[in-house]
């Protein structure tokens, strides 16, 4: 499981260029869900910092906001589904890239 750990903050960095979060909208609101699940401190605030820069640098789309509001209502989304690598269930994808350390 911690190896699986390692990649989150990254692919959370990821996600948040690709989806281009803009403040106060469902994208951030999911964003900031999956910042949440983060197992440590540093985790959780390397992740959202990610998504700060992110919502400071770029604008979602109706059509982007639209998924995330989707993914938010479902409820699929959980803490147990990043954590056990159901990533898709966040509307993520997996990332074999490891940008970060403890």
């Amino acid at each position: 499981m911690a190896a699986m750990l390692k990649w989150i903050t990254p692919l959370i960095c990821s996600l948040a260029c690709l989806l281009s979060w803009g403040c106060g909208s469902a994208c951030r609101d999911l964003a900031n869900k999956v910042c949440d699940c983060q197992p440590t401190r540093a985790k959780k605030e390397r992740c959202e910092i990610a998504v700060s820069v992110a919502d400071d640098n770029l604008d979602a789309s109706d059509a982007e906001e639209e998924a995330c509001q989707q993914i938010l209502d479902s409820g699929s989304c959980t803490c147990d589904a990043v954590l056990t690598g159901d990533l898709a269930a966040c509307g993520l994808a997996h990332s074999t890239l490891d940008l970060s350390e403890d």
